[in-house]
């Protein structure tokens, strides 16, 4: 089987050129642009990921119901603009956690005019006296309302046109997508959307990561009370995400007008055979956090001084930044490589910092550092490693070449016809291949490998978000 991605990939197209998906409607509405991801997302946890998807556990359900109260006296105030985000975005900067793709754009447009909607992703929301954002509340709000029994909206009763179709799909595929769930769960949050931006009258919404029912319900309400709508690229975007790629022309009501990208390579994306975005809507603007990692940051004594006692112990030092996806098969590989030599040091660095690793019984040339955030590890290491990460793109913009370990095909399937200078990024099949390219590549110096990764982050940032602000925003 290929890999995760392309598989996706294909999944999608195949449905998007041999079925009408636009012929399925309820109330005149298109529902696959939304019900899409919910598909490959299945297609892909039944098939391609080792993990599969996690569920959802009562206490953080728990959770999600507490989070209601989160920043709620901000609702009493009027707002011009609107950012959806999540709390995986925030990291430490200046003893203030921030959300690296909205905080400047929040005080460039001025703090007392932008309300942050965060959704707390795991249940858990960072306490206000340690973020940086003044007007924030929980998206659990609406998680928790859109799903009120109460609500007249829960009990409309459906009528799915072409519903067969997704029936088809879900049979052919062996899934068990409830798309009537789905779509009444959608039609819930757009109608509460649309009544909270009647109340507010936001001018502007940015988003990051549109692809969750949520975002796309908040996107469908803004674009229908002609409120514009911006994306923030979050992550890795290329002809493999399934979200970015689409192969028939849906509705564009459920997608943004203009994406914000790290890079001028995000254009070459959108084709004319992409009905996604068009490649005019793109504008690069870099990455407000890289930016303050090479030009503003400087690590602790603290820091310094252990990284220099690692390099008297070690010969190199990687930073392996982790997936939830892959994490055990790279988990496997990583304590192979380990044990080839032990003249290495791998930083682990997860995607939950508190999850609990001692069942992985890591030797004691892996180690994880809870106190610093992948940026602040790989700015202090010689290589960076990662199977898929969007850390790939980040590492070099930093000056650390990568090392992709090529784990089920994932790596070459995301990044092979990407990142495709080998004095930047090299890729690895075996353990064996991996320890010796560690040992044996000669890299080039941080500022040559930053010029040659130049096209994936534009540097600069505050100057490009304020011009990109001019052209969207007038």
């Amino acid at each position: 089987m290929k890999t995760n991605i392309d598989c996706a990939v294909n999944f999608v197209r195949k449905i998007e050129t041999n079925y009408d998906v636009k012929s399925i409607r309820v109330q005149n509405l298109e529902v696959w642009p939304f019900l899409r991801t919910a598909y490959y997302s299945a297609y892909s946890n039944k098939y391609l990921f080792s993990n599969g998807q996690e569920k959802t556990s009562l206490w953080t359900k728990i959770k999600r119901v507490k989070n209601i109260p989160y920043g709620l006296k901000n609702l009493f105030k009027k707002y011009d603009y609107l950012v959806f985000s999540n709390a995986l975005e925030r990291v430490l900067a200046d003893g203030k956690y921030i959300n690296k793709l909205a905080e400047f754009l929040i005080s460039e447009l001025g703090k007392e005019r932008v309300l942050l909607i965060e959704n707390p992703v795991k249940g858990i929301h960072f306490k206000r006296s340690k973020i940086a954002t003044e007007n924030i509340i929980s998206l659990d709000f609406f998680h928790i309302f859109s799903r009120l029994p109460i609500s007249k909206l829960s009990k409309r009763k459906l009528i799915i046109n072409n519903k067969i179709i997704l029936e088809e799909i879900n049979k052919e595929y062996k899934l068990n997508v409830n798309y009537r769930m789905l779509i009444s769960r959608f039609l819930c949050c757009k109608d509460l959307f649309r009544i909270f931006y009647r109340i507010y009258k936001p001018k502007s919404m940015f988003i990051s990561c549109y692809y969750s029912l949520m975002n796309q319900a908040a996107i469908y309400a803004a674009k229908k009370d002609g409120i514009k709508t911006i994306e923030l690229q979050h992550g890795i975007i290329n002809k493999k995400h399934p979200a970015y790629n689409i192969f028939t022309n849906l509705d564009k009501s459920f997608f943004p007008d203009y994406l914000f990208s790290f890079g001028d390579y995000v254009r070459d994306v959108f084709d004319r055979n992409n009905h996604f975005i068009k490649s005019k809507n793109v504008v690069p603007i870099g990455s407000m956090y890289i930016d303050y990692i090479n030009n503003e940051y400087e690590a602790p004594r603290k820091t310094i001084r252990m990284f220099n006692n690692f390099r008297k112990q070690y010969k190199k030092i990687v930073a392996i930044s982790s997936q939830w996806i892959i994490e055990t098969k790279l988990i496997r590989f990583l304590k192979k490589a380990a044990s080839l030599n032990k003249d290495i040091l791998y930083i682990f660095v997860p995607r939950d910092i508190n999850k609990d690793y001692s069942f992985a019984k890591f030797p004691e040339n892996i180690i994880i550092l809870k106190g610093l955030n992948v940026y602040q590890v790989v700015k202090e290491v010689d290589f960076h490693a990662t199977v898929c990460s969007t850390c790939a793109l980040e590492a070099p913009a930093l000056g650390i070449p990568n090392i992709l370990i090529n784990i089920g095909g994932f790596a070459k399937e995301n990044y092979l016809n990407l990142l495709t200078n080998q004095d930047v990024t090299k890729f690895v099949d075996t353990e064996e291949e991996f320890v010796n390219t560690i040992l044996d590549w000669k890299a080039k110096t941080k500022e040559e490998i930053k010029d040659l990764h130049s096209g994936f982050y534009k540097q600069n940032y505050r100057e490009n978000l304020r011009y990109a602000l001019r052209v969207v925003l007038g």
